[in-house]
Formats: structure tokens, C-alpha cells, sequence
């Protein structure tokens, strides 16, 4: 029983050493016009040294020698961005060699191409997949790699996202019945899947100023509530996944706005998207539901003193993360 207790407690301490979303994200965008190559590079504080020269951009097999620089830096979401063009006429093929930080092997760096002000290729670059490649007579990404793209990206972003696990493990530290878990983790499900929906297609946003000190601050509304809880009170955690869900979805929309959705396939991107973020709640779910009702069965005591220690652990984490956020 000690071994499913200490076990527990390191699931919930693995977010004290990361933000809530992955730092290693970068950006380039690449807008094709008449004769000119736009370029826009963005990048987290503290990776803007330098970031026009990992720029590896070759169009026909030659590489592209950039003019002028403009940087700008966002202190709201900790980004910069840094905006150059070259001469390029109607190239036929367009390629990127390798990511803008390879020395870093969990690095990323989403590639978005335009024509005009329509998107024509995205990609997502890590280190199996380190090129990008565009030619003028390629077909569209086929159904089936948009899907199993878009669930990757959501099941990863679930895993990369520590706010969001310790969410979920802080409704379920209270256990219960399969049906009070089943409507906690449907009410959450339904609320981030309708604000994810407005905020991807832009009919609703919210700055990330605003949505990430509050999902901060359900992280510990959801600890204090575990705290007054009392047997036999009802049970308020369905309301409480209904209500905050709603600002997780917008949480989820924003790695979506990193990544790009693909216009001709929004519906299927965006699905496929949701698709994985649930298929890595459901894995927390599995992992942390079953091994708490055991404790409990088996060990009450040291079942509530995992309760009692993963409720404080969740409330200062999520007080922890509200003043960096609001810092």
C-alpha cells in the first residue's frame, strides 16, 4: 500500500517543475505573395537570440537569403516575434531543413504556409519528423492523416499541459461511485468541448492573460472544495467540472491556435483534436481512479492521508501557478 501511496503522490508532484504548457513551441509562418516571401518567427522569451539566422528555408533546392528585420516582443504570453521576407517568385517548391532550436530534442516548431491569406500547408516538426515540404502540385493532406495528426496533437498537448492533469486527478482524490465519476468527467468533457469549439472557429476568445490565472484558480477551488467536503454532503464536483470546463476549453483552443486548423478540413481537424484530448483525460482517469478506490479499500487510513496530501499538494500548485501567471 505504500508503494500505491508514494506512487500517487509523484503523479501530483510531476507539475511542480513545469508551466502549463510546453515552453519548447516555436512558430514560423510562411506567406506566399506576387514576388516577396513574407516570414514571421515566434519563439518564447529567452530562444529570440539569434532566431532569424536558424531560419533553414530553401526554395528550389537553394537557400533563402532573408532582408530586414522586425522584432516584437509580447509580454503577455511570454513570446517574440520576429517578422523578415525574401525575394521569391512563385517558387515550385519550398523546404524546411530542420526545426529552429534542433539542439533541443523535445523542441517543436509549427510550420504554417499561406497563399494570400489562405492556408495551404501546416505542419508540426519534432525529432522524427524534422522537414517540411511544399511543392505547388501536391494534393491535399489526405482525411486520414488529418485525424491521426490532430489526436496525436491532442492527446500530447493533455500530457504537456500539467494544469489540466492535476485538474482532473483533483476532482477524482474524493473517489466515489463509477456513475459520480462518469458525470463529473462528462460534465467537464462537455463544457471544454463547447468553448474549444467556439474559440478554435474565433466566435468567442478570451486572452490568455485572462484564461490562465483562472485555470490556476480552479485548480484550487476544486483542492479547497475536496478540503470542506464532508461524507454524506452532496457532492458539488459536477457543477464545479461544468463551470471551470468551460475555461479549460479555452485553455485547449489556445495550443490549437499554435498548431493552425487546416480550413478545408476544420470539422474533421477539429474533432480529431478533441478526440485525443479525451483519449489522455481518460488515461489519467484509468490510472488514477482505480488506484485510489484500492487504496481506500484496502488501506483507509493511508487513503486518507493520500487525500489530505494530494488536496494540499493541488491547492499550492494551483496558487503557485495563479501568482506566476498573474506576475
Amino acid at each position: 500500500m505504500k508503494h500505491l501511496l508514494y506512487c500517487l503522490l509523484l503523479l501530483l508532484s510531476v507539475a511542480i517543475s513545469a508551466r502549463a504548457h510546453d515552453p519548447r513551441y516555436s512558430s514560423v509562418i510562411l506567406r506566399l505573395e506576387a514576388t516577396t516571401l513574407r516570414i514571421s518567427l515566434v519563439a518564447r522569451v529567452g530562444k529570440d537570440v539569434g532566431l532569424r539566422q536558424r531560419l533553414a528555408l530553401e526554395a528550389e533546392g537553394k537557400p533563402v537569403a532573408t532582408e530586414g528585420e522586425s522584432r516584437i516582443q509580447d509580454a503577455s504570453n511570454r513570446t517574440v516575434l520576429l517578422d523578415t521576407h525574401a525575394a521569391v517568385l512563385a517558387p515550385k517548391q519550398l523546404t524546411l531543413t530542420q526545426r529552429l532550436f534542433p539542439e533541443d530534442p523535445q523542441s517543436r516548431t509549427i510550420v504554417l504556409l499561406y497563399s494570400g491569406d489562405r492556408l495551404v500547408q501546416e505542419s508540426v516538426l519534432d525529432a522524427s519528423h524534422p522537414r517540411f515540404v511544399w511543392s505547388a502540385q501536391q494534393a491535399p493532406e489526405p482525411s486520414l492523416s488529418v485525424v491521426r495528426r490532430f489526436v496525436q496533437e491532442g492527446v500530447a498537448h493533455i500530457f504537456a499541459g500539467q494544469d489540466h492533469i492535476l485538474f482532473v486527478i483533483a476532482l477524482l482524490l474524493l473517489g466515489g461511485s463509477l456513475r459520480q465519476l462518469a458525470k463529473i468527467i462528462t460534465a467537464f468533457t462537455l463544457a471544454h468541448t463547447v468553448t474549444l469549439c467556439l474559440a478554435a472557429t474565433k466566435t468567442l476568445t478570451l486572452s490568455p492573460a485572462i484564461v490562465e490565472p483562472l485555470i490556476a484558480l480552479s485548480i484550487v477551488a476544486v483542492g479547497v472544495d475536496n478540503l470542506l467536503a464532508k461524507p454524506g454532503e452532496r457532492d458539488f464536483r459536477a457543477l464545479m467540472a461544468l463551470g471551470f470546463g468551460l475555461i479549460h476549453g479555452f485553455g485547449f483552443a489556445g495550443a490549437l491556435t499554435e498548431i493552425g486548423l487546416p480550413k478545408e478540413a476544420l470539422g474533421l481537424s477539429l474533432g480529431a483534436f478533441n478526440i485525443g484530448v479525451e483519449l489522455g483525460q481518460l488515461t489519467i482517469v484509468l490510472m488514477v481512479a482505480p488506484a485510489l478506490a484500492l487504496l481506500t479499500k484496502r488501506a483507509p487510513r493511508a487513503g486518507r492521508r493520500a487525500l489530505l496530501a494530494g488536496t494540499v499538494t493541488v491547492i499550492l500548485l494551483g496558487a503557485l501557478w495563479f501568482f506566476q501567471r498573474i506576475s
